[in-house]
Parts: C-alpha cells; sequence; structure tokens
C-alpha cells in the first residue's frame, strides 16, 4: 500500500535532490491544473503532457519522457486503425491527452464514455462496460495480466506526447531549476533507468537528446 510508478521516483528523485520532504498530493486527470494554479500542489509530474492548450494556463519543464497512448480491446475485437473506432464505445480517463485526441477525431458514431480517474477507467474495461479502452502502455500491461481471460491487446497507438514537468506560469527560478534537473538526469542516465524499470522500455531518442 505504497506509491510506485515511474512517475513517484522520478518526484523522489527530485524531492531528494532539492533537500525537501515530498509531499504526494492526489491528482486525477481533470484536475492537474487547478491544483497547480490554486496552490494546492508546487508542481505536478503525472504523465503531465505539454500541450498548447495547458500551456496558457502553466509552465512546463523541458520534457523528461514521453506519454503513448493505446487503443486496447480483447483479442476478439479487430481493430486496426482509427477508422475501426466508428459506431464503437470506448473508454477514456477524463481530461488526459487521450481524452482529447480521441474527442478531436471525427469517427462516425464513436461513443465515447469518460470516467474520472485511470483506476474506473481500466475496472470499467475488465468488467466488460466498454470493449475498448485508451490508456498507458503500462496500465493496459497490468490489467491484462490481471485478467487473462479477456485476452486484452495493444491495438495501436492513437497519441504521443512530450511529458513535462507542470508548474506554475512566471515561476522563473523554479523553471531554471526543473530545467536543469531534468537536463542533468537525462545525462547522468538517472530518468531513462527510472522509466525502464517500470515501462520495460528505454526513453526515446528525441527525449534523449533534450539532455544533451
Amino acid at each position: 500500500m505504497k506509491p510506485t510508478g515511474s512517475d513517484y521516483e522520478t518526484a523522489a528523485l527530485l524531492a531528494k535532490d532539492l533537500g525537501v520532504a515530498l509531499e504526494i498530493v492526489e491528482v486525477t486527470g481533470p484536475n492537474r491544473v487547478p491544483f497547480l494554479v490554486s496552490n494546492r500542489a508546487d508542481v505536478v509530474i503525472s504523465t503531465f503532457s505539454i500541450t498548447p492548450e495547458r500551456q496558457k494556463v502553466i509552465d512546463f519543464s523541458v520534457p523528461y519522457a514521453s506519454a503513448v497512448q493505446f487503443v486496447a480491446a480483447p483479442k476478439s475485437v479487430q481493430l486496426n486503425g482509427q477508422d475501426d473506432l466508428a459506431g464503437k464505445r470506448v473508454g477514456v480517463t477524463r481530461g488526459t491527452t487521450g481524452d482529447t485526441v480521441l474527442s478531436k477525431l471525427a469517427i462516425p458514431g464513436i461513443e465515447i464514455v469518460r470516467f474520472d480517474d485511470e483506476s474506473t477507467n481500466m475496472t470499467a474495461f475488465a468488467s466488460g462496460q466498454v470493449d475498448i479502452v485508451v490508456q498507458e502502455p503500462a496500465v493496459i500491461t497490468r490489467v491484462a495480466a490481471q485478467n487473462p481471460a479477456k485476452e486484452i491487446e495493444q491495438k495501436f497507438v492513437i497519441a504521443e506526447f512530450d511529458v513535462g514537468i507542470g508548474l506554475r506560469k512566471d515561476d522563473d527560478a523554479l523553471k531554471a531549476y526543473l530545467d536543469n534537473w531534468v537536463r542533468t538526469n537525462l545525462q547522468n542516465g538517472e530518468l531513462n533507468r527510472i522509466y525502464e524499470k517500470f515501462q520495460r522500455a528505454p526513453l526515446s531518442e528525441k527525449i534523449l537528446s533534450a539532455g544533451e
């Protein structure tokens, strides 16, 4: 019953290097920006994709990872690309990049079913409330292992975005520190070690080159 995952270990490393105690503030997809701007969190490290919409309200560090959103479904469901989602019910976590991308696609008859958090989305998928889900690969892999009878497969990538540490606008000193911290820990391999530990794959060359 302790926090774990690549973002948690990234946050723990940042707190250690800052010389401060780590205080975890639980967030959902939709409330990450409100928690920052209302001072309920100092930074957000939560698979926080860097998008133009969010950059109008908050700032981000240079990217420390990338977020991939897959479409997943049981083996029996034939899905080769986004056009195959026509007329289907698809579960997604509200306010995530997966939700944003899915909402912008002109797919006839698609029914997007939004859940307030990742666990509710995946529980609905595992229990058959929706047959198709959009989620990051590590979560899909875990749920597939827990539900082998469903024969869950990752079908195709629907979105990939750079991920940064979110912070409030105009905090120039903190942004400078975070940018330098990310670059340093990309160069020394720490961020890649953490990512690979949980995602079972290294950071992309695009992200690693940001540390050069």
